[in-house]
């Protein structure tokens, strides 16, 4: 929010000098912790939901498929070394990545304002690989 403050006085109203950018948001700042605080982050919960996604730790599975010509085969690396091997006439390989099943966890903090009171809930979201099963 302060970078965006900077900028839109900046784009407003010309350059700012870099004392005049500390004064407009050194009390910005300064009201802005004082309004709220927010305590420590709980630990991961499991919501529950799984899903399948592509997932690169559960490896590569290469398909022959039809293409215009070989060098429409893509490469894990662009490099030769990672070429799969040949396929019947007029197909190359590609590589699809994996699925596995991914499992979701979120976490989440109060927050208060200045008085103490509390104002709102924060949360954050994180998927996880649990397993590589076929999905």
């Amino acid at each position: 929010m302060l970078l965006c403050t900077g900028l839109a006085l900046t784009a407003c109203g010309g350059a700012m000098t870099p004392e005049e950018a500390a004064a407009e948001e050194t009390p910005l700042a300064t009201s802005e912790a004082a309004l709220i605080t927010c305590g420590d982050w709980v630990g991961w919960s499991d919501t529950g939901v799984v899903r399948c996604l592509s997932n690169p730790d559960c490896g590569t599975n290469w398909v022959c498929e039809p293409r215009l010509k070989a060098d429409d085969a893509p490469s894990l690396d662009d490099g030769p070394q990672q070429r799969p091997p040949v396929c019947p006439a007029g197909q190359v390989a590609v590589p699809y990545v994996n699925s596995g099943k991914m499992r979701y966890q979120f976490q989440y903090r109060a927050c208060y304002d200045e008085a103490g009171n509390y104002t709102h809930t924060e949360y954050q979201y994180r998927n996880y690989a649990s397993s590589c099963i076929s999905c």
